[in-house]
């Protein structure tokens, strides 16, 4: 636990200086996170046998993040699957190396890894993105925090035992609640600065991504039991790796922008 703490301690504030530079520190913030990511998802697909070949799927995460400061958007994703899924067959035709269940592996990295925690920067280019570029990570701890507090007190009822045994029905409400509270609370404070975007947002990505972020930590944890392997990675000392510790906001992180966009819209 104090391991656990001297990490967050450490690692929080690291997070919060590349939210407020923003920009290309973002930018490099978020590519490093992916390819770190995307690493860590090779490897523990590797421990099934599966032979994913890693170095296409690192060019095109490279090539996604360098593309998106010159053509910022999610459109550049589709263009680069195309391009990605005709390099991995030309390969594997002329290698036969990796067989149809490698050329997935390597596109689902990709997908799961780099597009989906693509979509930070994709809200830096939203409208009140210096606000709304923290919810992603807030609402993954709120509701980390809340499902936490709540299962230990009152959980009784299994979530998915065999996914991952220790989380309750109860966590569960409990996170999804304590989420909305607690972003609606950051939205009141922020509404003293601006005022711009509705409290009612606030409540309502709270439920959703309190919904969706215990989805992406149940992701995960299936991933890892497909792939027989306790943690991704060591690299944050009583974490795990990159995705023991963001696979919650590889969800939120989409549920934010595409609500955004959405009430942009309308």
């Amino acid at each position: 636990m104090l391991t656990r703490i001297i990490s967050a301690i450490v690692g929080v504030p690291l997070i919060a200086l590349f939210l407020i530079l923003r920009g290309n520190y973002l930018y490099l913030f978020v590519g490093v996170l992916s390819l770190v990511g995307m690493y860590e998802y090779y490897k523990a697909i590797k421990a099934t046998g599966v032979k994913t070949m890693n170095y296409i799927g690192y060019v095109c995460c490279f090539a996604f993040f360098i593309l998106q400061l010159i053509y910022p958007g999610v459109e550049i994703f589709s263009n680069l699957i195309a391009i990605m899924l005709l390099a991995l067959f030309t390969y594997e035709i002329f290698t036969l190396k990796s067989g149809v269940n490698g050329i997935v592996h390597t596109i689902f990295g990709f997908v799961y890894v780099a597009f989906l925690l693509s979509h930070i920067v994709f809200i830096n280019n939203l409208e009140n993105a210096a606000v709304v570029i923290w919810l992603p990570f807030l609402t993954a701890w709120f509701t980390d925090s809340a499902a936490y507090f709540t299962g230990i007190s009152i959980g009784k009822h299994k979530l998915s035992p065999m996914i991952s045994p220790k989380k309750t029905i109860e966590g569960a409400l409990g996170g999804i609640i304590g989420c909305s509270l607690l972003t609606t609370v950051f939205g009141i404070l922020i509404g003293n600065y601006n005022s711009s975007i509705g409290i009612y947002n606030f409540i309502l990505i709270g439920l959703l991504c309190g919904i969706f972020s215990q989805l992406g930590d149940l992701a995960a944890s299936y991933i890892k039991r497909y792939a027989k392997v306790k943690d991704f990675g060591k690299l944050i000392p009583g974490h795990g790796g990159i995705l023991d510790r963001f696979d919650s906001i590889l969800f939120t992180a989409p549920i934010v922008y595409y609500y955004f966009i959405l009430v942009q819209n309308i």
